[in-house]
């Protein structure tokens, strides 16, 4: 049987050397990558928007607070949402950058999404509350707190989030 995988990924801010270390740690098997926004920077070499607009699988991105329509363009997607749904292998996941938590929170809630993707504190953390389970990759290219630079991947077992340097940070076992 094919495991399923969904590659996470938040605030890289047009850093390619964080979009090419997942990549490489996620490997090409992916269903889908889910990026929680801050995707480019106008102070960044934009390369990473083509490597993300040929990536091998697709990448579902939610508009952060430094993605604008210039960003959309480069990216060649259509109006960034502030908000992402996506079913996944029977799974309901909602996905925001994160700036507006509080919101957030409370949609994932109500929704009773089984997954909640956010980003923008650029802090990895894993979080369960009632039947949610708050995810955040932490932040791909400029990291905040103790972490270093890291990712996460989902798959039928549960979630891992990784340093860019594929040492494992935190483990969480799937619904």
């Amino acid at each position: 049987m094919i495991k399923r995988r969904l590659g996470l990924l938040s605030d890289t801010h047009g850093h390619e050397d964080a979009w090419i270390k997942a990549s490489l740690l996620w490997g090409n098997s992916l269903d889908a990558v889910l990026h929680a926004g801050d995707v480019l920077s106008s102070d960044v070499d934009t390369g990473l928007a083509g490597m993300i607009r040929s990536a091998p699988f697709p990448v579902i991105i939610s508009r952060g607070n430094c993605d604008y329509p210039e960003d959309e363009k480069l990216l060649q997607r259509p109006l960034l949402s502030p908000y992402a749904f996506v079913w996944w292998n029977g799974k309901s996941i909602l996905m925001a950058h994160g700036n507006a938590f509080e919101r957030f929170r409370s949609l994932a809630l109500q929704s009773r999404a089984d997954l909640a993707v956010y980003g923008h504190t650029h802090v990895a953390s894993v979080v369960r509350e009632e039947a949610t389970l708050f995810v955040n990759p932490g932040s791909a290219s400029l990291p905040r707190g103790r972490d270093p630079a890291s990712a996460a991947l989902v798959d039928d077992d549960g979630i891992v989030i990784f340093t860019l340097d594929g040492v494992e940070l935190h483990r969480e076992r799937w619904i």
